[in-house]
């Protein structure tokens, strides 16, 4: 009977060889760069010179991309030029040192074109990984944090929070906001509120979707003590990639406004809403605002707003400082609010 195993390699030794055979990491990425080492893992983007991978062993990896002698991908990427005028769908295979070949499409005026190219790094201006457009459920999210105490003449006491989760699963998206805010001077206190918003969209297409919102506000210290606004509507996704994501809605429905001494308000209202992030030099950086634009019809409100921007620094995949700038502003002939925050403090996502 012929042997399977050749008489040099013990059974013990193979055992081991295909166990080692089954941890290595499969469909991985793959980044050379110029003095020899190489990085496995998962490619996020490339912007402002800075490619980011994820990898197992430690977490978002920055590098600078003229670094990089060549690399691959398992799945398909977006990439464009420096000239911005050929935009690829495809998989990167490794090339000579200072090259890359693209497998995949081309997609241009005239539609999409196959293409297999080897072009050189240096023309390689950006690379997004899209984010799927039907999947299995993913969660995200982020809080945001900040505490303030200062004892001298006067005892000042400041606390904050920010919750915002996102819910995807196939065409929908739910998405949960929340906020408390809390400041104090001695015996008095300054500002006190929460606000809980949840929105519900319906993609109708890769882009455009029906939205479906509530909002609720509640404050014990100024005269305008409860806000709650309902609405639907047609929303647009412009993008939602590795580098950001922008969107915009515009809802009718009902809002109501309570006052301190018990009389209320209720109209039938038109909101224009807006939702904007960019990331900027390997997603350390980030760009944000986030709002709402709102008219009530037959009201003694006339307009209000609230939204907030700010600039965020990632310290790392999970961990941020952040600052930031809210309004809450609504307009009356009646009892009027005008609220103006600014915060720092640290954020955690998942």
């Amino acid at each position: 009977m012929p042997r399977l195993i050749p008489p040099f390699v013990c059974p013990w030794r193979l055992a081991a060889l295909v166990l080692a055979l089954a941890g290595a990491p499969a469909g991985a990425d793959t980044v050379w760069l110029d003095n020899g080492d190489r990085l496995t893992g998962t490619i996020k983007s490339l912007d402002g010179g800075k490619l980011l991978i994820h990898t197992e062993y430690g977490g978002d990896v920055r590098i600078a991309f003229d670094r990089v002698k060549t690399l691959q991908s398992d799945t398909p990427l977006v990439i464009r030029d420096e000239s911005l005028a050929h935009d690829y769908r495809a998989r990167l295979a490794g090339g000579q040192p200072g090259t890359v070949v693209l497998d995949g499409v081309e997609r241009g005026p005239d539609g999409a074109q196959p293409v297999r190219a080897d072009v050189p790094l240096a023309s390689v201006e950006r690379i997004v990984r899209p984010h799927p457009f039907l999947n299995e459920t993913a969660v995200s999210g982020r809080v945001d944090l900040a505490a303030t105490r200062k004892n001298a003449s006067t005892q000042t006491q400041d606390y904050s929070m920010a919750l915002d989760t996102t819910v995807r699963h196939a065409l929908w998206r739910h998405r949960f906001t929340g906020s408390y805010l809390r400041s104090k001077d001695d015996h008095s206190v300054s500002n006190h509120n929460y606000g809980l918003d949840y929105t519900l969209d319906r993609f109708l297409t890769d882009k455009a979707f029906w939205q479906v919102r509530a909002m609720h506000r509640r404050d014990w210290v100024e005269d305008l003590d409860r806000q709650t606004a309902y609405g639907t509507g047609p929303g647009y996704q412009f993008w939602d990639d590795e580098l950001g994501a922008f969107s915009l809605s515009a809802l009718a429905g009902r809002v109501h406004y309570g006052y301190r001494d018990g009389g209320s308000d209720n109209a039938y209202a038109g909101s224009l809403r807006w939702d904007y992030v960019r990331y900027f030099s390997g997603k350390q950086f980030e760009l944000f605002t986030k709002g709402e634009l709102l008219r009530p019809f037959d009201s003694e409100a006339e307009m209000a707003i609230s939204g907030e921007a700010g600039l965020r620094y990632n310290l790392n995949s999970w961990m941020s400082l952040y600052l930031k700038y809210a309004r809450n502003q609504v307009s009356s002939s009646r009892d009027s609010l005008n609220e103006s925050i600014y915060s720092t403090g640290v954020g955690v996502k998942w």
